[in-house]
């Protein structure tokens, strides 16, 4: 499982268990990380119990799937969902991966934990604070750069590249 660092005393507890839907067949549990600082006291695990039949193969469809039929207020960052943006990054089953490129049914075990990346601080649930990430990226600015002029409309590919 995933080791959070947090300050002293604000340890998760254990949180609301949602009960399992009736007459499903196909029964997943989601141990999922809860903290909303509106609500004051400790970050919280609340346990999902969720029919796999009737959500997508992605973990992201899970989380989705939650939010739309179980709990409304559950907090997570989603765009893409193509494994281009990274913006459903978090850590499944004990890694750090994204949400809409991992599929459930590659996470072995009794249960499936999602939480938060461990390395940043959060905002609320599953949101990240990626303040310091974009200072970062603006710092090392990875991207293509040129010594010629800027056009006034746009760029013509065959003088950006030489043949």
């Amino acid at each position: 499982m995933v080791q959070l660092t947090l300050p002293k005393g604000s340890a998760p507890k254990k949180g609301k268990t949602w009960p399992k839907p009736e007459r499903a067949k196909k029964v997943k549990k989601f141990k999922i990380y809860r903290y909303s600082p509106e609500e004051g006291g400790n970050p919280r695990w609340d346990t999902y119990f969720v029919d796999m039949d009737k959500c997508g193969p992605m973990i992201l469809d899970v989380l989705i799937y939650i939010k739309n039929n179980i709990d409304s207020t559950l907090a997570f960052r989603r765009s893409c969902r193509e494994g281009v943006c990274g913006s459903c990054a978090m850590n499944i089953g004990g890694h750090n991966t994204i949400a809409c490129t991992q599929g459930w049914d590659e996470i072995a075990g009794p249960h499936i934990t999602i939480a938060p990346l461990p390395h940043q601080p959060v905002v609320k649930d599953l949101i990240p604070d990626l303040t310091n990430f974009y200072a970062q990226h603006a710092y090392v600015q990875p991207y293509l750069k040129t010594d010629t002029p800027e056009p006034e409309k746009e760029w013509n590919r065959a003088s950006r590249w030489p043949v």
